[in-house]
């Protein structure tokens, strides 16, 4: 009986368990459909408007942070909130579509601290100053809107890798606030140079990014004492992943006098750049071994201001330029010391403190490093007192006495040959004066070369003492009286003298019956082209048999059309810069400076061939040395004539049947016997 009774009774207590079990199944179905149904009743709302982008087009780019699908929320690190958890107008809303302008999502409801930072940061009072401006920034500048992605996230806006294209969104503008007529170069094309952003694209995301220097929240200008890029809180800002060198930095002269508030010294990126900032062996690097004298420590150290204010030595910069070892530099040499290998990098210390590497007892190892037999009075060799010298100094002393003798003995030899040279040439005058001469030149042809020669020689000196005013030949020039306004005034009367001469020239070759003479023989003919090449093969020793040259060879043709050429591009290029008001009333303004290029470089051409060209063959020519007199009376020998100009001489001396030219009369104007 017992036994039957606990058997009914454990079977209702089985069936009240499956009673209650069926209750509890349907009671948690309708709890989940109601939580579904609250769910999609809460969304509909919203993404009946937000998913579709056609209701939003008249708003143009603006509808893009209207149109809100379920791809950019899932991927959000807010997946799970709902649109009133940030949009907070929303918890009001009873009727939609809801007003078209609602507040600002608030993001401080839930980040307090980092909107109390926000708030206090030039981002922040900029959004205060600028609100409803659509450049104002917000949270959502910066970290997007709804598609808002954890830091590490490779997609999200704020990354390492994205964060400077995000920042450029706004910092690409050149201009430095608007209507403004300052303005900044591209910091974020100057970055993405740099090797910061190479280390972040290889993948080193811990290398400095825009917010590792600027800050993130609490970003402010560079102006406020409080700014991570302040001038007095860089070196700390760079320490923060350079501590090592932040360390040195602190111990050397600049940061102590930084650290003094002195705002002359200089901090990291008065070194190393600011946004493009290159590795010290890239060749556009400022600490490059070959720029770090000219371009980083020449900005203080050669300013004469900067010298006299703190009381540097002056003529360091120059001193080093003047060694080996700043003329090595200059040459490309990576193995000669620049200014960090004996004065180190960032410790850099005066020689009056112990710890210097430029010490007394420190400054022989120094030298070691790259000298390892030196000793103290190796050292003592390569300091700047040493290159500079003394006023009683051995070098002095040396100066002293070389200079005057270089000038006594250069300047006795340079006179003893040109009493010898003036010796030959009068005794070359004589010898030709005993010989059968033929005029070569007219009078009026010897008149205009000496026109040509004076102007040509004065214009080339004055003109490069302009563009050259360092150079040894032109310091002189101001001593002897040639001041900038004299040298322009004489550099414009030789540019009439060869002007006048020009047209003179011109009216000869027209006008006069030996003009017209000398232009038939002079213009250029095809059988220059033959004689050029067998003058070649002669004096190759390839053939035996001269080119029987007429009154002009193709060497003097070549030289005389080539000076026509120039005489006329310097005319009107000088003109052009001579009067450029005038020219620019009628032209462009592009043409003043293509005078000036083509005038500059048309004056080297000119010199050039000058000097190569026609002072070979007057001067320097084996036949000629110490030159042709011809140029003083336009008169040339017969021996001369006969092997320069064969077939001219035969001609004039009555052996050619073939007329002189269109002047019969200008056949022997001067036949000098002696």
């Amino acid at each position: 009986m017992t036994g039957w009774v606990r058997l009914g009774m454990e079977g209702r207590l089985a069936g009240l368990d499956r009673t209650l079990g069926h209750i509890a199944s349907l009671a948690g179905t309708g709890i989940m459909l109601a939580w579904l149904w609250a769910g999609r009743a809460g969304a509909d709302p919203c993404a009946d408007c937000h998913a579709d982008r056609s209701l939003f087009t008249d708003l143009g780019a603006r509808a893009d942070s209207l149109v809100v699908t379920d791809a950019s929320l899932a991927s959000s690190t807010h997946a799970g909130l709902a649109c009133a958890d940030c949009h907070a107008d929303l918890a009001q809303v009873t009727d939609f579509p809801h007003a078209e302008k609602l507040a600002p999502a608030n993001c401080g409801s839930c980040h307090e601290d980092v909107a109390t930072q926000f708030a206090t940061s030039w981002h922040g009072q900029e959004a205060a100053r600028r609100h409803g401006d659509v450049f104002a920034p917000t949270c959502g500048s910066c970290h997007g809107t709804h598609d808002i992605r954890p830091v590490g996230d490779t997609m999200s806006t704020v990354h390492p890798k994205n964060l400077p294209h995000t920042c450029a969104v706004c910092h690409s503008r050149l201009a430095k606030g608007a209507g403004t007529e300052v303005h900044l170069i591209d910091a974020y094309g100057r970055y993405v140079g740099g090797i910061h952003a190479e280390r972040i694209n290889a993948g080193v995301l811990g290398a400095a990014t825009c917010n590792n220097c600027h800050g993130t929240h609490d970003l402010k200008r560079a102006d406020d004492p409080a700014s991570k890029v302040n001038k007095f809180n860089i070196p700390a800002t760079c320490g923060q992943c350079h501590s090592e060198i932040l360390g040195q930095y602190e111990r050397g002269i600049h940061g102590q006098a930084l650290a003094a508030r002195v705002m002359d010294s200089p901090n990291c990126t008065d070194c190393h750049g600011e946004h493009q900032i290159l590795a010290p062996s890239g060749a556009s690097s400022p600490v490059n071994a070959g720029n770090l004298s000219d371009y980083v420590c020449a900005k203080c150290h050669n300013d004469p201001d900067m010298v006299g204010k703190y009381g540097l030595k002056g003529g360091r910069i120059s001193s080093y330029q003047d060694s080996y070892h700043g003329m090595a530099v200059k040459r490309g040499s990576t193995k000669a010391a620049n200014c960090v290998s004996c004065h180190k990098a960032h410790d850099i210390l005066p020689a009056t403190n112990p710890a210097s590497s430029i010490g007394q007892g420190r400054i022989v190892a120094t030298c070691q490093k790259c000298h390892p037999d030196a000793n103290a009075e190796f050292a003592a060799s390569y300091t700047h007192e040493a290159v500079i010298g003394k006023p009683d100094g051995i070098k002095r002393i040396i100066e002293a006495i070389y200079i005057p003798m270089i000038v006594i003995l250069i300047g006795g030899m340079a006179i003893h040959n040109g009493i010898i040279t003036l010796h030959y040439v009068r005794r070359k005058r004589a010898l030709e004066k005993s010989q059968v001469t033929y005029e070569r030149f007219s009078r009026s042809m010897v008149f205009q070369h000496a026109a040509l020669v004076i102007s040509f020689i004065t214009l080339v000196i004055t003109g490069f003492a302009l563009r050259f005013p360092d150079a040894w030949w032109s310091q002189p020039l101001a001593f002897i009286g040639l001041t900038e306004h004299v040298r322009s005034l004489v550099h414009r009367i030789a540019a009439v003298v060869m002007m006048a001469a020009s047209v003179y020239h011109v009216l000869f070759l027209t006008v006069t019956r030996r003009g017209r003479t000398e232009l038939y023989h002079i213009i250029p003919r095809l059988s220059d082209v033959s004689q050029a090449w067998q003058n070649i093969r002669f004096h190759l020793g390839w053939t035996k048999v001269r080119p029987d040259f007429d009154r002009y060879e193709y060497t003097e043709k070549a030289e005389y059309w080539a000076l026509v050429w120039g005489t006329i591009v310097m005319i009107v290029t000088g003109l052009v810069l001579w009067f450029p008001e005038v020219f620019t009333q009628h032209l462009k303004g592009w043409v003043v400076i293509a005078s000036e290029t083509i005038h500059y470089y048309e004056a080297w051409l000119a010199t050039l061939a000058i000097v190569v060209w026609h002072f070979f063959f007057v001067i320097f020519h084996p036949d000629e040395f110490p030159m042709s007199l011809t140029w003083v009376d336009g008169k040339m020998t017969e021996h001369t004539l006969k092997e320069k100009h064969p077939a001219w001489y035969r001609r004039i001396a009555g052996q050619s049947q073939e007329p002189e030219d269109t002047s019969p009369k200008s056949r022997v104007v001067d036949k000098d016997k002696g």
